[in-house]
């Protein structure tokens, strides 16, 4: 009976050492899944993070207008981190309240503004429209976020999936 009982014992501890084990692989499971799904989601440009750069980059355009005496077409001096390209200019025309406007009232005309603005690697990966009634360029990522451009008065709008 003895012999039965440690029987019991040990197959009883192997049950829970099993039953922790499949715990712990469901956990982990659960936590790789979570993990992996957040790299996806990081490596699509993230149209909130493009929403504020941009709005930086506008004001920082704006502050280059200004200080060069608002001229109708503006030289744009961006630095980088890349030592391939240490500097990199390029120009936008201005509208004369101080906003940068597309050279062609166009989808090219709103992807080459983009392209100008935030660097030529953005505008291959979000889908440009333009709305000709409105004046309207607007930029849309995989997500289905989007950034509305208001070449009459510079305003700029984050849209969310629902908007």
């Amino acid at each position: 009976m003895l012999n039965q009982q440690k029987a019991d014992e040990e197959l009883i501890s192997v049950y829970g050492k099993v039953i922790a084990l499949i715990i712990l692989l469901i956990v982990l499971f659960y936590l790789a899944f979570n993990y992996f799904g957040s790299i996806k989601q990081l490596s699509r440009p993230s149209m909130q993070v493009e929403h504020t750069r941009l709005l930086n980059v506008l004001g920082v355009a704006r502050s280059q207008w200004l200080m060069r005496s608002k001229p109708e077409i503006l030289i744009l001096d961006w630095y980088s981190d890349s030592p391939k390209h240490a500097t990199s200019t390029g120009q936008v025309r201005m509208a004369a309240g101080g906003w940068p406007v597309p050279n062609e009232t166009s989808v090219a005309g709103c992807r080459l503004l983009l392209m100008e603005l935030l660097g030529p690697g953005y505008a291959q990966q979000i889908e440009t429209r333009f709305n000709p009634d409105t004046g309207v360029c607007r930029f849309i990522g995989e997500s289905g976020e989007s950034i509305s451009y208001q070449t009459t008065s510079g305003r700029v709008i984050f849209l969310t999936q629902g908007g």
